[in-house]
């Protein structure tokens, strides 16, 4: 049994035999898989992840990256459009932390010119706390966004089924 293309007479007279002419398709070539032969190990391929942390994310958040693509849904439910919003997320969660911890180390009060002052830290952290409950919501990363969610589905659901019932309705 032969593969491949079919011979086509027309492409034998140019002197091309089964090539694709300028602007054709060529054929899409598949790998095909190694038998698995019994007794033998298989190499296992290591497989990149579909959204890895963009390089400008700290290492610190590279987990919160991928805890907040997996709560997306993983590489079947992200989107390239999701990644500026999930990175100022883990930015604002990167940011929080530093200024809990600079908190704890400092303190809630710090020396001022004229005596004890609130740290400023205070207003950084607040700020990027707000910051990431805005993003966690806009995501859907909170309970209340995926409750919101479910609700809009629910009634996207019920919806289609009204006008599936209508149409139906129609047929008879």
């Amino acid at each position: 049994m032969t593969r491949g293309r079919k011979p086509d007479p027309s492409r034998a007279k140019r002197g091309t035999g089964n090539r694709p002419q300028a602007g054709e398709a060529a054929p899409i070539k598949r790998a095909r898989p190694k038998p698995i032969v019994p007794g033998q190990t298989q190499e296992l391929v290591q497989v990149s992840e579909p959204f890895p942390p963009p390089a400008t994310l700290p290492d610190e958040v590279h987990g919160v990256w991928r805890a907040a693509v997996n709560d997306l849904g993983g590489a079947n439910h992200m989107r390239e459009s999701f990644v500026p919003a999930l990175e100022a997320y883990c930015n604002a969660v990167y940011v929080h932390a530093q200024a809990i911890a600079n908190i704890q180390q400092y303190g809630v009060l710090v020396k001022g010119p004229h005596g004890p002052v609130t740290n400023p830290l205070l207003k950084v952290q607040k700020e990027a706390a707000a910051s990431m409950l805005r993003f966690a919501e806009t995501l859907g990363l909170t309970p209340a966004a995926r409750v919101r969610v479910g609700l809009m589905e629910v009634t996207g659901m019920s919806l289609l089924a009204g006008i599936n019932a209508t149409i139906d309705g129609g047929r008879k």
